[in-house]
């Protein structure tokens, strides 16, 4: 019995266990960029007076920052052992999706709904940006 506890305690101090990815700086960047451009998409929204703020209007910069989204998420699903960005990333893409299409169905969106929107991207970036830097 001492034998095989020896072993196993030789086996386990030998082999260590990964169970996140590996830091990426690429990543990193990439989500701090989306972060950037999310922000000046609401700031440019809060400037216009709430009568032009038509769907119509953001529909690019909409499209623009789910592609953003869609080459981010890409991105981290071929990392290994990385469900948790890619959750997260998932998580974004679908508010994203969901806030384009209140916007369209309201076709204007309120101070109140910008400034609540900015503060939760900017949490959720900063999630990620933070669990990225803890994998160094």
């Amino acid at each position: 019995m001492l034998i095989v506890s020896g072993l196993l305690l030789g086996l386990s101090s030998g082999c260590s266990v990964q169970l996140v990815s590996d830091y990426d700086h690429q990543s990193q960047q990439q989500m701090m960029n989306v972060a950037k451009q999310v922000e000046r998409f609401y700031l440019e929204l809060a400037l216009q007076p709430v009568e032009k703020r038509s769907y119509q209007v953001s529909s690019k910069g909409y499209i623009q920052i789910d592609v953003e989204l869609s080459a981010l998420l890409l991105r981290q699903k071929v990392r290994e052992l990385n469900e948790l960005t890619t959750k997260q990333v998932t998580m974004t893409q679908t508010m994203w999706q969901q806030d384009q299409l209140t916007h369209r169905k309201n076709n204007t969106i309120s101070d109140f709904i910008i400034k609540r929107r900015r503060a939760q991207y900017q949490r959720v970036f900063l999630a990620m940006v933070r669990g990225e830097q803890m994998k160094q």
